[in-house]
């Protein structure tokens, strides 16, 4: 049987999939947001898609992206949205990726924190 491109491509699918296991699904919405020839805007689905999932390998890529973006793309912007609910939602951050921030992602972490979970952000934030 054929794979279909355009499932493998868009998050939608994906992420709809009920299916697909969580660690297939965030295996496949790392590839999209790491794939150079990915249309912006599905990669920046795959990225917002990501904050319900969580583990050192979605994090690790969420950084990833964060950081080739240079804490401002739009892409490093909607990683930040997701990395920062899942912190919140889990109850936990990475001190150090939290101390390196700065631009867009920044504001937008410190922003989500600031409503979900003040307690994560640091003193000086405040």
């Amino acid at each position: 049987m054929e794979e279909d491109s355009a499932a493998v491509s868009s998050p939608g699918p994906v992420w709809s999939d009920p299916e697909i296991p969580d660690e297939e699904r965030a295996v496949l919405l790392v590839c999209l947001i790491e794939d150079p020839t990915a249309r912006e805007d599905e990669q920046e689905e795959a990225a917002w898609c990501l904050e319900f999932l969580s583990g050192p390998f979605v994090e690790a890529a969420l950084i990833r992206a964060i950081r080739d973006g240079d804490f401002n793309s739009d892409l490093a912007q909607a990683c930040a949205e997701s990395f920062a609910g899942i912190w919140a939602r889990e109850g936990q951050v990475d001190a150090a990726f939290l101390a390196e921030l700065r631009g867009l992602a920044k504001m937008l972490m410190f922003g989500i924190l600031g409503d979900r979970a003040p307690h994560w952000l640091p003193h000086s934030a405040l």
